[in-house]
């Protein structure tokens, strides 16, 4: 499934921003749970209200029973306030609380569909690596799905290197 990218971010030159805040974030609850918190130097919410696009030094951190478990960083994040669907422009930076990083092009967040879309991506922790033209998420059915010259080396437990 490829996600379509936001009409926010393909904003033509005439057409101004209904707010621009500076210094900004927003934090994102779930039921009173802290989902993700997004801090930018900038903010711009589109004039139907629907899209925040977050640039200067956007960073996400997504929480998981009120623990950070990523920090997302990229040039520009958008935010589909209608679907909570997400978009991070790249260089994407995702680390992980246990040290795992994975950089990518760009990647979407389908709330709907409970699926990470990551183009041109690299994911390291230790001596595992994976780098792959597409990686899809799908987080309902818990399957990750590498495509486009997959690539994925691992270091065998007792093997001599």
């Amino acid at each position: 499934m490829m996600l379509q990218r936001p009409h926010a971010v393909e904003r033509t030159p005439g057409q101004l921003p209904a707010i621009t805040l500076r210094g900004a974030s927003i934090v994102l609850r779930h039921h009173g749970q802290k989902q993700a918190e997004v801090r930018a130097d900038r903010v711009e919410v589109s004039r139907d209200l629907r899209y925040a696009t977050f640039t200067g030094s956007p960073t996400v951190a997504v929480f998981d029973a009120g623990r950070e478990v990523l920090r997302i960083r990229g040039t520009s994040i958008v935010l589909d306030r209608q679907t909570s669907d997400v978009s991070v422009l790249g260089p994407v930076d995702v680390v992980t609380a246990q040290g795992g990083r994975l950089s990518a092009g760009e990647a979407r967040w389908s709330n709907a569909a409970q699926q990470l879309v990551a183009q041109r991506v690299v994911m390291a922790q230790g001596d595992e690596e994976l780098a792959a033209e597409q990686l899809t998420l799908d987080i309902a059915a818990q399957v990750l799905d590498l495509s486009g010259g997959a690539d994925v080396a691992f270091r065998l437990e007792g093997a001599k290197p």
